[in-house]
């Protein structure tokens, strides 16, 4: 997986209302050195993230610069290193408009893997921690944590060149800045190009009506198997391949749940975008408020707990060993504080 190009450059507002001071680098950084180990963590967390989305460039927008630099670098006609300081040149005004501090490096890599070319964008802030130096002396030292992605985007160049279809382009954006995250998405021209929660709920409806057909404990192992083998995809940003998931669940006969999948959606898909959220309530409910919370498999449903719609109550016909004895050994001392001593 050859890192073909790597550059960093720094954005930094010190203060409120300050201006924008910009570092752009005007060298590679050493693809083979230290920050190929970097750009492997980070990209390992944005493929993990669940807060992906998934989408292409907008071509509604009036001023989206970004798709005619890339094809550019692609074509030769400006440089990496030139496409890597127009992209954080413009994010920079778009930036303009807000009065926010912040600090941040922002990491440009193009990689090839398997003869696919992928284009990254990582906004990166630094977080502090303590340590201990030669002196004794505790101090304060900066690092970059990996795990943490902040905003990031990702295009897969030969789906968008070849292709041109409508989710060649992948972001993560932070919930803790508005303004930021407007900004970084303005500046990439991103428009949202998968409903991943609807087409989610839509698959997992079909997934349920092919298991209305199965006996009870099969059909608990074959959601099982659904669900692992969807969060799994989307833990490495694969999306589920029908076939490909069709073939798992029964070999001796692969094209069964594909072809009843292909039936019933509205729009026949060969591969879904899943919702990492909606797929943990499939197989699991929970719920809870500051005094209590609840969790239990989808499977106990029915027999084990029920619940009254009319009075709300939710009944526990078996509950875990440890819960149990946690409330025995609650209800023994007011079990014995209640008798009263006979009369002599």
């Amino acid at each position: 997986m050859p890192l073909n190009h790597c550059i960093l450059h720094k954005l930094e507002r010190s203060a409120p209302g300050g201006d924008i001071n910009s570092q752009l680098s005007s060298e590679e950084a050493n693809s083979s050195g230290p920050i190929f180990s970097l750009f492997e963590q980070l990209k390992h967390s944005f493929q993990r993230s669940a807060q992906k989305q998934f989408g292409h460039f907008d071509s509604s927008l009036e001023e989206n610069p970004l798709p005619q630099w890339i094809k550019q670098q692609q074509q030769e006609s400006i440089s990496f290193i030139s496409l890597s300081q127009n992209l954080v040149s413009d994010l920079s005004d778009k930036l303009d408009s807000s009065e926010d501090a912040f600090s941040a490096h922002i990491l440009v890599a193009l990689e090839t893997v398997m003869e696919q070319k992928m284009l990254y964008v990582f906004w990166l802030e630094h977080s502090e921690a303590l340590y201990i130096d030669s002196n004794l002396e505790v101090s304060t030292s900066s690092f970059i944590n990996s795990k943490k992605m902040h905003y990031a985007i990702k295009c897969q160049l030969s789906e968008w060149l070849e292709e041109d279809n409508q989710k060649y382009l992948t972001m993560i954006t932070s919930r803790g800045n508005k303004v930021i995250t407007e900004a970084f998405t303005n500046s990439i021209g991103f428009a949202v190009g998968v409903d991943v929660k609807s087409e989610t709920k839509e698959f997992l409806t079909i997934v349920n009506e092919f298991a209305e057909k199965l006996p009870e404990q099969q059909a608990k192992e074959y959601k099982e198997k659904v669900i692992d083998y969807c969060v799994e995809r989307d833990s490495v940003g694969e999306p589920v391949v029908i076939k490909d998931l069709s073939s798992q669940l029964n070999e001796s006969a692969p094209l069964e749940f594909s072809s009843f999948v292909s039936d019933k959606q509205e729009t026949p898909l060969a591969a879904i975008h899943t919702d990492r959220s909606s797929l943990k309530r499939f197989i699991r409910f929970f719920g809870r408020d500051k005094d209590m919370s609840i969790s239990f498999s989808s499977g106990r449903f029915g027999s084990d707990i029920t619940f009254d719609e009319m009075s709300g109550r939710l009944t526990l016909n078996q509950i875990p060993k440890s819960l149990r004895q946690q409330l025995n050994k609650h209800l023994k001392p007011q079990a014995s504080s209640n008798e009263q001593p006979a009369d002599e």
